[in-house]
């Protein structure tokens, strides 16, 4: 056999992809991967901004309940910026003014460990204290759950939520932005 016919046998058998192929695919690849990566980002800091507003509407109603289960008192405080923390008392307060001096030597629950999960923000002064009472009654109070870059709330390109507590029912009202018109709509 002669070296030319040997070499058009191999290459008539030689089966893969060539560079040119591969350096094809990548490329797309990459293309992909810049629109896809973006996303996926945008859809992780909803996804927070979502689970925090829940913990916060979740952990008022256990309050409130927990307040009328024991017949106490309950307190969920900010404790700093975006951190909140709740105690709960035997001890029955008659108004939601201030913290009554007995309320700490009747505690039965405290959560030291913040609710919210640390990578949204919760616009909330350090040292409010939400009082709730076993009669149904708590500090009327206003919270909005918002992403925040260096210092910037930004509602433009995430969603945000607002909860707002009525003081003669402790009834909750829900709130989501509404990006195109740019005001809150009530939520259920």
């Amino acid at each position: 056999m002669s070296k030319k016919s040997l070499c058009t046998k191999f290459s008539l058998n030689q089966e893969g992809f060539t560079l040119l192929e591969l350096l094809v695919v990548i490329g797309m690849l990459g293309v992909i991967a810049t629109f896809v990566t973006p996303a996926i980002g945008n859809w992780r800091i909803e996804k927070n901004i979502e689970k925090d507003f829940f913990a916060l509407v979740g952990v008022i109603d256990y309050l409130k309940a927990k307040t009328r289960v024991v017949n106490g008192t309950s307190i969920l405080t900010c404790s700093a910026p975006n951190t909140l923390t709740y105690t709960i008392s035997s001890y029955a307060q008659s108004g939601t003014a201030t913290k009554h001096a007995l309320y700490d030597a009747s505690i039965l629950e405290t959560k030291t460990e913040n609710i919210l999960s640390g990578d949204t923000f919760l616009e909330c002064a350090t040292g409010t204290n939400i009082i709730f009472l076993n009669n149904s009654k708590a500090t009327s109070w206003t919270g909005e759950i918002v992403y925040q870059f260096s210092g910037i709330t930004d509602k433009v390109n995430y969603s945000a939520y607002k909860v707002t507590l009525n003081s003669a029912t402790a009834f909750v009202q829900q709130y989501r932005w509404n990006k195109t018109s740019e005001s809150w709509t009530e939520l259920r």
